[in-house]
């Protein structure tokens, strides 16, 4: 039966007590929901392989508590956790026919053979892959998409009560990876087990999570679905994680009872951001971050009022949308633009010089601090 998992105060210390000691996980406390399908994501470094090693017991945590259900399962031994665990490699087993590396977990657990091969035939349709165990030939006879859901079929057939995915599309190519991310939410609703999915592509994740969490440097920045994140990020880092953010270095001129007005500096435009768009609570003079993603500013070959003056890098063609890749004065923003359009803009090529204006009801602000990746 599926059961929620709960991280309380949960501390990880690599070589705690030396001088290369690294706190990988830093208090870190949340609860992922019975049958939720949950993403931990984050830079390389940020501690999400470490925490769900440490949810699988392949980490010891150094303290803090973790819970299956209302069950500590902090120290309990990996083989006693009733979890399936899906790996970047697949690894599978060579040697054995597809058939065999699914049944291998019934096996292990001395399963009678008409129920294993029942088992078997009934995940293995769950997954799509009924008419190669009609074959069964071994998994390296099997496209790779194909061989990640045997992954998937041998860590469900034994009814794990979590399943865990670590980086599971990262071999696949960009094809691949949009379809099985696609099969492997299906396949999630389906069983409504508890997933815990690791991955670095913020695409990914906000197309295959019910909700995620954004990790850096062992801390878990914020929690939320892909819409929260997106729409309503706490911060600079997690705004420009999830998704891009255009970031102009502002100074504050005046706080309304309704917003704060700042002028990006190195220019004379002022940009009035509503309270309910702004993360931070700063006073006059103080140093601001204005974010506008790519899709809330516009591009024009005519200066209008409060425009940033640039010169087109590169214009790319996206399917749905064009982007302008744009260079501004270092001095007003040390960043090159990014601006989608819904079509190309007549008179405008690359090498060309353009006015970038804004959407104001679109911009957030943000505190300076942590901004870098």
């Amino acid at each position: 039966m599926s059961k929620n998992v709960t991280y309380e105060h949960v501390n990880k210390i690599y070589a705690e007590g030396t001088k290369g000691a690294v706190h990988a996980l830093k208090d870190v406390s949340f609860t992922i929901n019975e049958g939720e399908l949950f993403c931990l994501l984050g830079p390389s470094g940020c501690g999400k392989t470490t925490l769900l090693r440490s949810t699988a017991g392949l980490e010891t945590i150094s303290s803090g508590k973790m819970y299956y259900g209302d069950v500590d399962i902090s120290t309990i031994p990996p083989y006693k956790r009733n979890i399936g665990m899906v790996f970047q490699s697949f690894a599978l087993y060579p040697h054995m026919s597809i058939f065999e590396n699914v049944a291998y977990g019934l096996r292990v657990r001395k399963v009678p053979n008409d129920i294993v091969t029942q088992k078997v035939t009934d995940v293995m349709k769950l997954v799509g892959l009924e008419n190669e165990l009609k074959r069964n030939p071994s998994p390296t006879a099997l496209s790779g998409g194909q061989q990640q859901r045997v992954a998937i079929a041998r860590a469900l057939v034994y009814d794990p009560d979590i399943l865990l995915l670590d980086e599971p599309l990262a071999n696949l190519d960009a094809k691949l990876r949009r379809y099985m991310r696609a099969e492997i939410r299906r396949i999630q609703k389906a069983t409504n087990i508890t997933t815990i999915f690791v991955t670095h592509d913020q695409e990914e994740a906000m197309a295959v999570g019910d909700r995620l969490a954004v990790l850096r440097n062992g801390v878990v920045e914020q929690i939320g679905t892909s819409d929260e994140l997106y729409n309503q990020p706490k911060n600079a880092f997690v705004s420009n994680f999830i998704g891009k953010m255009n970031f102009f270095n502002s100074h504050v001129v005046a706080v309304e009872a309704d917003q704060i007005v700042s002028r990006i500096d190195g220019t004379d435009i002022t940009l009035a951001v509503k309270k309910d768009r702004c993360h931070a609570e700063p006073q006059v003079d103080e140093e601001v971050l204005i974010g506008g993603r790519p899709e809330h500013l516009l591009v024009s070959a005519e200066k209008p009022e409060n425009a940033v003056k640039g010169n087109v890098h590169i214009i790319q063609h996206l399917g749905s949308f064009i982007r302008y890749e744009v260079n501004i004065d270092p001095s007003i923003s040390p960043v090159t633009l990014e601006i989608d359009m819904d079509s190309l803009q007549k008179g405008i090529h690359e090498g060309d010089d353009v006015y970038v204006t804004f959407k104001p009801e679109k911009l957030a602000l943000f505190s300076p601090q942590g901004r870098e990746l």
